[in-house]
């Protein structure tokens, strides 16, 4: 797995996300943006209720490292 960081408002649904340094890593059931200043509110699967967090609060995001296939 690797890791990235990036804006709330580029998290899509399925993203897996660091909640904190030291985990746990969350599945996001619930992504949606509201509001001015905009908001991005976030579910998380296995943790009850929402998170309202600023679109521009960065994220920890893992992703699967595939290397891409030649040939």
């Amino acid at each position: 797995m690797i890791t990235r960081t990036v804006p709330a408002a580029q998290v899509h649904l399925g993203d897996l996300v660091l909640i904190t340094p030291a985990g746990p890593v969350r599945r996001v059931t619930l992504h949606r943006l509201q509001g001015t200043p905009p908001v991005v509110v976030l579910s998380y699967a296995g943790k009850p209720g929402h998170l309202a967090v600023p679109a521009d609060q960065p994220l920890t995001v893992l992703t699967d490292a595939r290397p891409a296939r030649e040939g």
